[in-house]
């Protein structure tokens, strides 16, 4: 059982239920935490290549699977990720949560490129009409 008292912090490996987790963050009682399994295709874009840490052969952490869960539910293993490692996760967990930021607001909410229409001295794909050599 995992002891009430027990600080777990950011870059740990623990056990939530039967699977092995990583702490992306540690605030308070909370841990937001990202599953940790074998590679597999196709891969989410949200998936980060595990490394930092010797056990590591081969999997990845799922940061768009983030949990949030109470501190006190999980076991701490004693492994910690390097902080390389952790750079990489944190890095890919913001650009999958800005991404669900973005692929919640209404359509047309957020101007693309291909929203743009064309712009003089544009260089980009010439659409219709027989090709040729600028």
């Amino acid at each position: 059982m995992s002891n009430p008292k027990q600080a777990v912090c950011c870059g740990a490996i623990v056990l939530y239920g039967k699977q092995r987790f990583l702490v992306i963050a540690a605030v308070g009682g909370h841990c937001l935490i990202g599953p940790i399994t074998a590679q597999r295709v196709p891969r989410h874009r949200a998936d980060v290549i595990l490394s930092g840490y010797p056990d590591a052969c081969g999997e990845i952490v799922r940061c768009g699977d983030a949990l949030s869960v109470p501190q006190w539910l999980l076991t701490d293993t004693e492994v910690k990720v390097s902080k390389r490692g952790m750079r990489q996760v944190i890095s890919g967990a913001s650009t999958e949560f800005a991404a669900r930021r973005v692929e919640l607001l209404r359509p047309g909410a957020y101007r693309c490129a291909l929203a743009r229409g064309y712009r003089p001295g544009d260089k980009g794909r010439k659409i219709g009409g027989a090709p040729h050599a600028e």
